[in-house]
């Protein structure tokens, strides 16, 4: 499972990933999140994902992420903080971030109010 919300007055996009998406879901996660960057072109954008309920264990899963990782590099983002609820989510989220090219982007929380805080400072 996964929701996305839009913040348009801070240029944030809030991303949780639930259990383990399937092939259709990811794809259709994949297609919404594209779009709520694309909602903010041209802006200075910040992702807040809250992965702390989502396996990442999974091929198709760090696949995912890396790609979108990716994309959020190429749409603008300039900041990506991702909750995590583990020591082992949180390597595993640092290698995927490199692998994509935004390791000097993103830095892992495990408190939502930091990440929030890092996000939103100037």
């Amino acid at each position: 499972m996964y929701q996305i919300k839009i913040d348009k007055i801070n240029a944030l996009v809030e991303v949780t990933l639930q259990g383990v998406l399937r092939t259709e879901e990811a794809q259709a996660y994949a297609a919404d999140y594209g779009k709520a960057l694309r909602s903010l072109y041209g802006r200075k954008v910040r992702i807040l994902a809250d992965l702390r309920g989502f396996s990442i264990a999974s091929e198709e899963a760090t696949e995912l992420l890396r790609e979108l990782d990716a994309t959020s590099a190429e749409m603008g983002v300039i900041r990506i903080a991702e909750l995590v609820q583990s020591d082992l989510a949180a390597l595993q989220a640092n290698r995927i971030a490199r692998e994509a090219g935004i390791g000097d982007r993103l830095k892992i929380f495990k408190d939502a109010a930091a990440a929030r805080a890092w996000l939103l400072a100037p």
